[in-house]
């Protein structure tokens, strides 16, 4: 395990503590397929119900929007993420996300604590400076990856629920075997997840204590487009200050 590129060792939920409250956790990921808009909910699910509601996920796509102009949306997911404790980044695929990308770049120049998702088994594997996924996203300071099988996750677990009914599987016996393997593999998931959040929140900030708040309050002003009007500066003190707290800043 490295400084900066971490795989958290256990996916023990056994004895989290919740001491002041739940950690907002940003997830970002796509959202423009069903698979991904269903998956997004399943995994919040069972992150906040596996960790004793202490980390809570805050999805993009269940987000009441008042207009529906491109400069307001990427705001308030934008936004999102400035609030959040902690940030999921999702890179699945054979090419990431753009947004995601985006979101992630954003989050790691504040010094955020990031979980960097892949279940994509393609290219885990290999060894090659562009694996998984691009190196430009990789080694940065403060992230943990949590990387999983989940095609080979799911055989096994199916496997297991096929061979527990024996030779008498009807049509329904299969769909609900299917289902049941659906949940058992999302909530294996859902446990490494928490391991890389566990452990990701223990990582200090980068930044010096002198700049972990300008950084911040520059975020203001970066994005542009109306942004510094969405995060208002009393708004960002208020952020700022829970984030110190949770000792996430």
């Amino acid at each position: 395990m490295s400084k900066n590129d971490n795989t958290p060792a256990g996916d023990s939920t056994q004895g989290i503590a919740n001491s002041f409250g739940s950690y907002k956790v940003y997830a970002a990921g796509g959202l423009f397929t069903h698979h991904e808009l269903a998956t997004n909910v399943f995994i919040k699910e069972a992150v906040w119900r596996l960790s004793n509601e202490k980390f809570q996920l805050v999805l993009p796509q269940s987000k009441e929007l008042e207009e529906l102009d491109a400069a307001y949306l990427r705001n308030v997911n934008l936004l999102d993420v400035v609030k959040a404790d902690i940030i999921i980044a999702r890179f699945d695929g054979p090419e990431l996300d753009a947004g995601t990308v985006v979101e992630y770049a954003v989050a790691k120049s504040l010094g955020k604590p990031t979980v960097i998702l892949r279940s994509d088994y393609r290219h885990l594997s290999g060894k090659g400076i562009d694996d998984p996924y691009n190196l430009m996203v990789r080694s940065w300071p403060r992230i943990v990856e949590v990387h999983i099988d989940s095609l080979r996750n799911y055989v096994g677990i199916l496997t297991e629920e096929r061979e527990a009914i024996g030779d008498s599987v009807t049509f329904q016996a299969a769909i609900k075997d299917e289902l049941n393997s659906v949940q058992k593999s999302t909530d294996e998931f859902a446990k490494k997840i928490i391991g890389g959040l566990e452990m990701v929140i223990k990582m200090k900030s980068p930044f010096p204590p002198e700049y972990q708040e300008v950084v911040y309050k520059a975020s203001r002003y970066s994005p542009g487009s109306g942004f510094d009007q969405l995060l208002t500066e009393n708004e960002l003190d208020e952020i700022i200050q829970r984030l110190r707290k949770n000792g996430t800043l």
